[in-house]
């Protein structure tokens, strides 16, 4: 899953306001900048977003960019899935449940992915 995070310090930067001058013009406080920027916000208020957009002249889009997570998840019932639950199936004593699964499901795709590693 990825994640938001604030463009603020750098739109602050380029009109080279300090933290204590962009509150000043939005009208908000000290503190609430410097949690945005560290990321130590868990969100922000409409009116709040709205003021520091008019003191910056932007908007609330360029506040803010989505971090992408490199890691996705097995998609169910492909050929990988298929292929594990019938070798699982074939061994004594081992349970295909939902942990176990993702498990080998991880385990198989980092083999192959080294084994394509090497390769090139």
């Amino acid at each position: 899953m990825g994640r938001v995070r604030s463009r603020l310090v750098v739109l602050r930067a380029q009109r080279r306001l300090s933290q204590r001058g962009l509150a000043s013009l939005a009208g908000i406080r000290p503190d609430t900048v410097s949690a945005l920027e560290r990321g130590k916000s868990a969100g922000i208020q409409f009116d709040t977003l709205a003021r520091i957009c008019e003191a910056l002249e932007c908007e609330p889009g360029d506040l803010f960019e989505l971090e992408h997570d490199s890691h996705r998840a097995p998609v169910l019932g492909g050929p990988d899935e298929d292929d594990i639950i019938r070798e699982r199936l074939r061994e004594p004593r081992r349970v295909v449940d939902g942990p176990s699964f993702v498990y080998e499901l991880l385990k198989e795709t980092k083999e192959r992915q080294a084994k394509a590693g090497r390769r090139k």
